[in-house]
């Protein structure tokens, strides 16, 4: 059993005070458990957020960190494991919502692998779900995010809203903080864990996701997303069911079929996935298109 842990939490722009305090309240129901919670302001330009997320520091075993830069997630998580005080770490992404006061008792059971991924899934809501298009994302793929499906692909169904590591797993192989833009740097993270032939264990302790982009923003950050994911195309080969398909698409010469199909309907795509009721299974097609009219 795991006796000391340092939860650490990456915000920008996010109040986080309720997160914290929630956690504050789990932990101290943890006989003998000695715990810091860190919250990493990764150079906020919200004064709210910064308001609230100052009052973290009045609270017992809870500090804030402040970087005077924004160096983007994979730094700040970094930054973090650096500062932290206890051998294990566990990773929590701002504003998500823990339901189970045996949150941290399932985490502090696992001290046999060096990463332990504990899950997410998005509450129901009614009106989310008819509008609200990364909401429906994530409920697309809630089964596939289950620990037993997780577990068949340990190192390529890996996500950074929720786990623990072992501090000096992470300071010998931090996230790489040269990935350009938005997204990958956690498949790129498993790809290393696998590389390294470090024990990895998916668990059922899901966190809820509380924020949802609108659609608008959820898209561009799907766009730059492609984007990374064509820089690093080579490096993610076999991590990546995108490039799997680009990949069984060459070799069937149907690229330029797809693309034919693809762009007379890009604007009106677009505007379905960015609108009021977008429909979720749009998404695809346009991600598989989109990333295929990236130029070299």
């Amino acid at each position: 059993m795991i006796r000391q842990l340092s939860i650490l939490i990456p915000t920008r722009n996010d109040a986080c005070l309720h997160q914290v305090e929630a956690l504050q309240k789990i932990a101290s129901m943890v006989d003998g458990l000695q715990y810091e919670i860190i919250v990493s302001d990764d150079n906020s330009t919200d004064p709210e957020a910064i308001k609230q997320n100052e009052i973290i520091a009045t609270l017992e075993n809870c500090q804030v960190l402040h970087r005077t830069e924004n160096l983007g997630r994979a730094a700040n998580r970094n930054y973090l494991a650096q500062n932290a005080l206890f051998d294990w770490l566990l990773f929590l992404d701002c504003n998500v919502k823990i339901n189970n006061e045996d949150f941290l008792k399932k985490y502090l059971e696992q001290e046999q692998a060096d990463v332990v991924n504990g899950g997410i899934f998005a509450e129901t809501d009614k009106q989310l779900a008819r509008h609200n298009l990364r909401y429906q994302y994530e409920k697309s793929v809630e089964l596939k995010h289950s620990a037993s499906q997780r577990q068949q692909r340990p190192y390529k169904s890996f996500r950074t809203s929720n786990f623990m590591v072992r501090r000096d797993v992470m300071l010998a192989h931090p996230l790489d903080e040269t990935v350009p833009g938005y997204g990958y740097e956690d498949v790129l993270w498993g790809k290393t864990l696998c590389e390294n032939n470090l024990k990895i264990n998916h668990i059922d302790n899901p966190v809820a996701i509380t924020h949802f982009e609108s659609n608008a923003t959820y898209i561009a950050k799907v766009e730059e997303a492609m984007h990374t994911l064509h820089t690093l195309r080579h490096d993610l080969i076999g991590y990546s069911p995108l490039l799997a398909k680009v990949e069984s698409m060459q070799k069937n010469h149907m690229i330029s079929l797809y693309l034919l199909a693809y762009k007379p309907f890009t604007n009106c795509i677009r505007k379905n996935l960015i609108g009021d009721k977008p429909k979720i299974k749009l998404l695809n097609f346009y991600k598989l298109g989109y990333y295929l009219s990236i130029k070299d």
